[in-house]
């Protein structure tokens, strides 16, 4: 894995063009071209402007010496033609002159380097019509090298007045008129004029070397300014890619300072402030991690004594608890038995046992029953309470009918309900199968919530409960009061210890320890208690019980 990694490093390092190579190519390649363009086509014009002097120099010395040449070739004066030559020949690209009559024969002609054009560019012009100068450029070989020539010829015809172009080099002579006497012939004669064009090629040449060098010089001066300037622009980035990788190591204290004021430059200076903001923050977080190391130190012996202050805190509260449940459940049992004197008491007076009582005794007696059998019922939740807490609740759990049991709870409290004109229905859902469960136990449950939906009806309300099979598992039972109901915010608190709802009359309040005992006993059968209720329609509770299995 590491030698793959190496040599994919390797791949990627020669692969690697850097910024300044990439520029200095570029910017070559583009003075390499243009320079190149620029040299060739000024190559091009000015030899195309050579070519085109030498062709017209040729075609004035040959239309000239065809205009001074006319009497001499009607006349055949091979002297005057020799004339002739030598002063064209006197011309520096000159290389020969021939005179040619009109069947063909050479009456005059002659050569520096003993050149003459070829014999078929002669007899290809003798049966054209042109009068004009005809240009034929050929190659002539001498015994030394090869020569590029241009042959100039022009044909003097009869009724072809050849014009001077420079008049004052003209011959004038009386032959002429003798020569106007004698027969019209159709062609005098052809001049013709051969120039080089080596003094045209070495100038070329060298104009070309020239040309080139000083191309080559441009070509290599704007590669060195061009270097130069991508030297400057890339040094700067180079330093900034130099400290970069510094900072991404974790040396924080590694700067660079800008040289330029240009773009790089700006780039550099807010390079330079990230970095320096970077070492105060990691000054900070290092700082942050002292701060922290110090209270991890001291956390672990803080959370020790927390801890065992805690302990020690609930060590002494469980001490309360048991106490408290202690002081209950002697209180409540040493009352036990006070109160059930004085309610048998209470009772034998109603009963007349001590002599005929007035209403208003009655009415005393029945108020002080009533507050007795409240004082009796709080006593024995309490007793309950403590039993549950202290973990001696004993069950008997036996096969039994809920829904018998639920007749006779309502049938005990007929009275009661008679009193505030509340009717109690009862729907049971058949079949209503066997449960398991603990008679005495299910008793208080069901009191305690058909105790509390009277309490909390209104005069003329109505009560419903409700026995149902709920699966194969479970018997739910339900009490449906039409009272005041019960806020929101009280339904998760409803079933707390000593929770007295806050909405409840306070001569409807109890100890608050009906609803949790209930859930106790609930929870002991295996099942769950729960509330509905919306305020204005009544309440509902369910709790279910299991049923019993063969």
């Amino acid at each position: 894995m590491t030698d793959m990694t190496t040599r994919n490093q390797s791949v990627h390092l020669s692969s690697f063009i850097s910024l300044r190579t990439k520029f200095v190519l570029f910017i070559s390649l583009v003075i390499i071209a243009v320079c190149s363009g620029l040299s060739w086509y000024f190559i091009k014009q000015q030899s195309d402007s050579m070519t085109r002097s030498l062709i017209g120099t040729g075609s004035i010395l040959v239309k000239n010496l065809a205009y001074n040449a006319r009497y001499g070739l009607v006349a055949k004066d091979r002297v005057l033609l020799e004339q002739l030559i030598d002063g064209v020949l006197e011309v520096d690209d000159s290389v020969y002159v021939v005179f040619t009559g009109p069947d063909g024969t050479q009456l005059a002609m002659k050569s520096k380097r003993n050149m003459y054009p070829d014999q078929a560019i002669a007899t290809s012009l003798d049966g054209s019509g042109v009068d004009d100068v005809t240009i034929t450029p050929f190659e002539a070989t001498t015994n030394v090298q090869r020569e590029q020539l241009y042959d100039f010829a022009v044909t003097i015809r009869r009724g072809t007045d050849n014009p001077s172009l420079f008049p004052l080099l003209s011959l004038e002579s009386v032959a002429e008129t003798q020569a106007a006497a004698e027969p019209p012939v159709r062609l005098y004669g052809i001049v013709r004029i051969g120039l080089t064009g080596e003094k045209m090629n070495r100038a070329l040449t060298q104009m070309i070397g020239n040309v080139v060098l000083i191309t080559i010089t441009v070509i290599a001066s704007g590669i060195l300014a061009a270097v130069l300037l991508i030297r400057r622009i890339t040094t700067p980035l180079n330093s900034l890619v130099t400290v970069a990788r510094q900072v991404a190591g974790g040396d924080l204290t590694a700067s660079v300072q800008p040289i330029t004021r240009d773009e790089v430059g700006q780039l550099t200076t807010v390079f330079g402030q990230m970095t320096a903001s970077l070492k105060e923050r990691d000054l900070a977080v290092k700082q942050a991690y002292q701060d922290l190391e110090q209270l991890t130190r001291t956390l672990e012996q803080r959370v020790r004594q927390r801890t065992s202050e805690l302990q020690t805190a609930n060590e002494k509260l469980q001490e309360l608890d048991r106490l408290k449940s202690a002081f209950v459940s002697i209180v409540s049992h040493e009352l036990r038995t006070p109160m059930t004197s004085i309610k048998g008491y209470v009772e034998n007076l109603l009963d007349g046992l001590a002599g005929a009582l007035t209403d208003k005794q009655s009415r005393s007696l029945e108020r002080v029953k009533h507050n007795i059998d409240r004082l009796t019922r709080m006593i024995n939740e309490l007793l309950d309470l403590s039993k549950i807490e202290a973990g001696r609740m004993e069950s008997n759990f036996a096969p039994m009918s809920l829904l018998e049991m639920v007749e006779e709870v309502v049938e005990s409290y007929h009275a009661a309900a008679d009193e505030k004109s509340v009717t109690i229905h009862i729907l049971p859902h058949h079949p209503i199968p066997i449960v398991k469960g603990d008679a005495d136990k299910l008793n208080r449950i069901l009191v305690n919530l058909i105790h509390n939906a009277i309490k909390f009806t209104p005069l003329g309300g109505e009560i419903r409960i409700e026995v149902r099979a709920q699966g194969h598992n479970c018997i739910e039972l339900c009490v449906i009061d039409t009272g005041p109901g019960i806020p929101p915010y009280e339904l998760d608190k409803i079933f707390e210890k000593f929770y007295r709802g806050e909405s409840a009359p306070v001569e409807a309040r109890g100890a608050g320890l009906g609803l949790a005992i209930a859930k106790n006993l609930v929870e002991l059968h295996g099942g769950t208690i729960r509330v509905e209720s919306v305020l204005g329609n009544g309440s509902r509770f369910s709790f279910t019980v299991p049923i019993a299995r063969p």
